[in-house]
């Protein structure tokens, strides 16, 4: 039974972080050979040459061209009959033994490249010999030559010729010191097993080779450590590099058979404590943690570019025996790693919850209380985005607020009461309160932001052009909705009066005929009653139920920042504020057959409490000393007010200026308590 070629090219399937796969099976192919020879450790060497070809179609920044050809020379003991007679079988076991060999490498080599020619001179039977063959996926082996050696000593060419594989052409567009990092990071194991010989490297344009093996003088062997999954051993060697250039993370390396598979996993993605450097003697360091196992070993693809081990567990059925995953590996590698790095774990979590306490005071005062909870906040992952920070707070949050409650309600059900109870319930009470001042503390910073967005609504900007009336009117209510299209977290009534955040009915920008069937086309800026013009559920509701009687009935006009309100021109202020709001509540008093859109009667009547709202950017003197002849009061704090009595109207003016001070002095006793850690 015959295998073509072909077939087993074909079935190598490459990704595009497996460029340079071939060119290590072909360094590790060396480096077997050099472990079969006999000459000195110091004599031992491989060179790799690469050639260059066409630019990668989306060009680099350093220019760098893709890789057409390599070349690895190496004085190992060659192609021996053994060793021919092994290539010429697919799948050979000859090396697999001693050293993992699958009998796969160059099918690896010729789903990348288009041919491999061999060249080697070996001595066998005391004879130097040489062979030469080409090698490709349709012809096999040809153009074989075996004769008489022309040099008495050992010298292997293996060229891979023509890189074809679009799959993994432009990412072989790599600079030497990646190439070299790669062959380093892969032969890792060899070097701590002391059987790693002399590598250099020669790329286009260079006059000298460079030498790997001094990468490894910048590692530093850490130490060894074995630990066991579900009955399997493994053993991780922990490499320490001193902190250079652009790099950031931690690095895990998975090995088979004493060289790495696949591409390196990101340490932080495994346990987020390994977020930043080691720090020892005031130098910074990475680790790198390469993981052996026989488990890996067995495990391993035969293209070496993966395990067949699941990423995470899966449900065992009917009692079956879960296989191991690469999360039980993490797992146990990541709880040896803590402990073998205590003090780095210690500072990483000290960080975080440093971190986590600033974004909760800076932006989410609503859990304040969890800073009280050093154990809670060490939970919390490292680095997260404020988002993944919100997720993880609320969440503790939620189960710390539900245990409290659940404990209060047992209490209450269980009616026990002795000193033991009413101390517990007492402590249960006390940490319920706290979570509660975490809503109030969360509801006053949202507050302090609404305070100081309408301070600086009211600053002109560059151009000396002011907010519109209707930039200000939003951020206090939104314009031509009632109170059933938004919700009380909604509007900020609040800055006005605290009063009127109670009110059943409120209509924003409405002609008055959509909120009563009087036709009229004035549009106040907000109308209030406190009691409903309009059935609506309970969330801002806090009045008895509607009725035709309306027991107070509240105005505003808000004008344009920047500008003085109602003057015929720029230079009168012969007009009295009432003027602004009284027209709006002769609609109403005057109307005997009001009623609300839904056709429900409503009376406001001379009796009815009503009060109006002037709400201006400036008053200037003239103005002012005109309304004060009109019978207008100038109160202690800088509004002007007057009374109505034939209708009990009452209606007071001021300046948007007033309104945020007011609003500040309001809420300083809240912010000073609430915000004297920032």
């Amino acid at each position: 039974m015959e295998t073509p070629v072909k077939y087993l090219v074909d079935a190598v399937d490459l990704t595009p972080e497996d460029a340079l796969l071939p060119l290590l099976e072909c360094v590790v192919n060396s480096i077997i050979s050099l472990n079969q020879s006999t000459i000195e450790k110091e004599k031992k060497k491989i060179q790799i040459q690469i050639f260059r070809g066409n630019p990668p179609t989306q060009t680099n920044i350093e220019g760098i061209d893709t890789i057409s050809n390599i070349k690895v020379i190496d004085n190992g003991i060659g192609f021996t009959e053994e060793n021919y007679k092994s290539f010429k079988t697919p799948l050979s076991q000859l090396h697999k033994e001693k050293f993992g060999c699958k009998g796969i490498g160059r099918f690896t080599g010729l789903a990348a490249f288009q041919e491999i020619h061999v060249k080697s001179d070996y001595c066998e039977d005391g004879m130097w010999k040489y062979r030469e063959f080409k090698f490709n996926a349709i012809q096999e082996i040809f153009d074989l030559i075996e004769k008489k050696s022309d040099i008495d000593e050992n010298k292997t060419v293996v060229e891979l010729i023509n890189c074809n594989n679009q799959t993994i052409l432009n990412q072989t567009a790599i600079n030497v010191k990646n190439i070299e990092y790669e062959i380093m990071r892969h032969c890792l194991i060899y070097y701590l097993n002391n059987n790693l010989p002399l590598i250099e490297i020669l790329d286009k344009d260079m006059e000298d080779a460079e030498n790997v093996n001094d990468l490894y003088k910048n590692l530093a062997k850490e130490r060894e450590r074995s630990f066991d999954v579900n009955g399997q051993s493994f053993k991780i060697y922990i490499m320490k590099t001193l902190k250079e250039n652009s790099r950031k993370n931690h690095y895990i390396h998975y090995c088979a058979n004493s060289r790495v598979v696949g591409r390196a996993k990101n340490l932080n993605k495994i346990n987020s404590l390994f977020s930043y450097p080691i720090v020892k003697d005031g130098k910074q360091y990475f680790l790198d943690i390469y993981v052996v196992s026989e488990y890996l070993n067995k495990k391993v693809y035969r293209s070496r570019n993966g395990f067949a081990i699941p990423q995470e567990n899966d449900n065992p059925l009917f009692g079956t025996e879960q296989e191991i995953s690469f999360q039980d590996i993490e797992t146990k590698l990541s709880a040896v790693l803590e402990e073998i790095f205590d003090a780095h774990v210690k500072e990483s979590i000290d960080r975080n919850v440093k971190e986590i306490e600033q974004y909760i005071t800076s932006q989410a005062p609503r859990y304040r209380s969890l800073m009280k909870i050093k154990d809670c906040l060490s939970t919390i992952p490292y680095g997260l985005t404020n988002e993944k920070k919100e997720e993880y707070l609320y969440k503790i949050a939620f189960e710390a607020r539900s245990k409290v409650e659940k404990q209060i309600q047992k209490f209450i059900s269980t009616k026990k009461i002795d000193q033991d109870s009413i101390e517990s319930i007492k402590n249960e009470i006390k940490a319920k309160t706290a979570y509660d001042a975490d809503s109030l503390a969360d509801y006053m910073f949202r507050r302090k932001g609404i305070i100081d967005l309408f301070d600086k609504y009211l600053e002109a900007d560059e151009k000396g052009e002011y907010k519109l009336e209707s930039d200000i009117h939003n951020l206090i209510f939104p314009m031509g909705i009632t109170v059933d299209d938004v919700n009380y977290e909604t509007h900020n009534l609040w800055l006005l009066d605290e009063r009127f955040v109670t009110y059943k009915f409120i209509a924003s920008d409405k002609p008055l005929s959509s909120v009563s069937q009087k036709k009229s086309k004035k549009e106040p800026d907000l109308i209030m009653t406190d009691e409903s013009l309009k059935i609506f559920d309970n969330r801002i509701s806090y009045g008895a139920d509607s009725s035709g009687e309306i027991s107070s009935l509240v105005i505003f006009e808000f004008k344009r920042p920047g500008e003085t309100a109602h003057q015929k021109n720029k230079m009168d202020y012969r007009w009295e504020y009432s003027e602004l709001v009284i027209k709006y509540f002769d609609d109403f008093l005057y109307n005997p057959d009001k009623k609300n859109y839904k056709g429900k009667s409503i009376r406001v009547d001379k009796t009815t409490p009503k009060f109006g709202y002037v709400i201006l950017d400036v008053i200037p003197t003239a103005l002012e000393e005109y309304n004060k002849d009109k019978g207008w009061q100038k109160t202690p704090f800088g509004s002007f007010y007057k009374m109505f009595g034939n209708i009990n109207l009452h209606i007071e003016v001021l300046t948007f200026a007033k309104l945020i001070e007011f609003a500040r002095k309001r809420h300083s006793p809240f912010f000073d308590k609430l915000f004297a850690i920032q």
